[in-house]
Formats: C-alpha cells, sequence, structure tokens
C-alpha cells in the first residue's frame, strides 16, 4: 500500500531521503507539466521542476500541513515559473543547456492531433490545465486532485467538464474547415 504524502513528509524530515523520492516520483510527471506550460521548452521545463523539488526539498520543514503538500508543492512551481518570466531565472536555466531525451509519443494519435490538442489545452486556464493533468494524466483520484487545486470536490469537477467542453468546442472548430 503507498503511504500517504503526509507520512513520507515526515519520513523525510526524520532523514529519510528515499521518502522524498517517493514524492518526487508521485509529482514529479505534474510538476514538469506545469513547468512546460511556462516555458514551451521541454529542457527548460525540465530544468524549472528540478528548481522546484530543490525548493521543496529545502523548506520542507517549513510547510505546515503535511497533508497539503501536493497543493504546496504546485504552489512552488507556479512561483518558480513566475520567477521565470519575469527573467530572474532564464538566464540561469539557458546556461545549463541539457535536454532530457524526447518521450516517445503515442501510437493511437497523429502529430497533428496532438498539436491540436497541445493547441486546446493553451486556450485553458492555468487551472483548467492543471485539473486535466492532474486528474487524467496524473490519474490522482477526486479527493487527491481537489486538494492539490484547493478546491472543493464540486468546483473540480465543474472544472473538469469546462475543460473538457473547451477542449471539444476548439477541436471541433479545428476540423470543420476540413469537412467542406
Amino acid at each position: 500500500m503507498a503511504e500517504t504524502d503526509a507520512r513520507l513528509v515526515l519520513k523525510t524530515l526524520q532523514g529519510d531521503k528515499m521518502a522524498f523520492g517517493e514524492l518526487y516520483d508521485k509529482y514529479a510527471r505534474l510538476i514538469r507539466v506545469i513547468c512546460y506550460d511556462t516555458t514551451r521548452d521541454q529542457g527548460q521545463g525540465q530544468d524549472l521542476a528540478q528548481e522546484t523539488f530543490l525548493r521543496a526539498y529545502e523548506k520542507l520543514n517549513r510547510l505546515d500541513d503535511p497533508d497539503r503538500f501536493g497543493a504546496w508543492l504546485v504552489s512552488i512551481a507556479r512561483n518558480v515559473c513566475r520567477e521565470f518570466r519575469r527573467g530572474k531565472l532564464r538566464d540561469r536555466h539557458q546556461l545549463v543547456g541539457l535536454t532530457p531525451p524526447d518521450e516517445p509519443e503515442s501510437v493511437e494519435i497523429s502529430h497533428e492531433q496532438l498539436l491540436d490538442l497541445r493547441d486546446a489545452m493553451s486556450k485553458l486556464s492555468e487551472k483548467e490545465r492543471l485539473a486535466l493533468h492532474v486528474y487524467y494524466l496524473q490519474e490522482q483520484d477526486v479527493d487527491s486532485a481537489k486538494n492539490i487545486l484547493n478546491v472543493s470536490r464540486s468546483s473540480f469537477f465543474r472544472l473538469l467538464a469546462r475543460a473538457r467542453k473547451k477542449i471539444e468546442n476548439y477541436l471541433e472548430k479545428k476540423e470543420s474547415p476540413y469537412e467542406r
């Protein structure tokens, strides 16, 4: 059985570095997506994600409610991304120049469809994108997802429904010129 975030935070604070590794494994993909949304560059997004986890590790003792680790980590990622947009981190991260290997794309979706989906996702609000990422890509249960976004259960479902509808409408408009 997987340990709770709170238990992993407490173990990390007691010196168990493997516990933080488990937290990293659980949230890394989500944080990379948030950072990629800011940079639109896989390498820079990865760098910002690493910056996020470094800050979280260094400030873990300041976390008031270990059960809220996911939401706290997302807020750190948002702050790191805000700093990047303001230019504070951009120059430092451009100097690194390391890019991770390309992730394999799904065989079931064409490159053009993937670009259309990414374009549609970019039109969503940050909370709508985050709701989709947490629930569908991270496969978090509803309670975990709503806690990460810091919204009620009903608000989370409204966010998901609104995001799906916006994407559906965008993709329908995109396809309609081809149907003539």
